[in-house]
C-alpha cells in the first residue's frame, strides 16, 4: 500500500468520524412554561418571540386565548388571555426541537384577571423546552 493512498484512507476515515456525531433536524413540539407568584391572579401575559426561524405553529396553552398571530417571522409579539397561571401558557410547533436553546421568550407585561390592572414582573420567569 502506497504511503498516498494511506494518507487517503487515513483522512477519509477521519470525516467519517468527524461527521458521524451530526444530528439532523428533528421536527417537533417545544414548551413554553411560566413560573408566576401570583397563580390564579394573572389575566393576561404580553410576550416577545424571538426564534431562529418562524415556527410551523404557535399555540395556546390550555385555557387560554392567543392574540397577535399567526406568527410570520423570527420575532413576534404576542398576548395570551384567560386564567394564566404557572405552566406551559403556550406551544410552539419547530422544524428542530435541537435548536431549542435558540428560542427566546420574554416576558413583557402581566395584568391581573379581574380589572387587567398591570402587574410587577417580579418573581416571574418564562423558559422554553422540548
Amino acid at each position: 500500500m502506497s504511503p498516498l493512498y494511506r494518507q487517503a484512507l487515513a483522512a477519509s476515515a477521519g470525516l467519517l468520524l468527524a461527521c458521524s456525531g451530526t444530528t439532523a433536524p428533528v421536527a417537533g413540539t417545544l414548551k413554553v412554561n411560566l413560573a408566576s407568584p401570583n397563580n390564579g391572579v394573572d389575566g393576561a401575559v404580553l410576550l416577545l418571540l424571538s426564534a431562529p426561524v418562524t415556527p410551523v405553529a404557535v399555540s395556546a396553552g390550555s385555557g387560554l386565548t392567543l392574540w397577535g398571530g399567526p406568527v410570520t417571522g423570527a420575532n413576534a409579539t404576542l398576548v395570551l388571555t384567560g386564567n394564566v397561571t404557572s405552566g406551559t401558557i403556550l406551544t410552539l410547533q419547530v422544524d428542530d426541537i435541537n435548536k431549542v436553546r435558540q428560542y427566546a421568550v420574554t416576558l413583557q407585561q402581566v395584568a391581573q384577571i379581574s380589572g387587567y390592572q398591570l402587574e410587577s414582573r417580579a418573581g416571574y420567569s418564562v423558559t422554553v423546552t422540548k
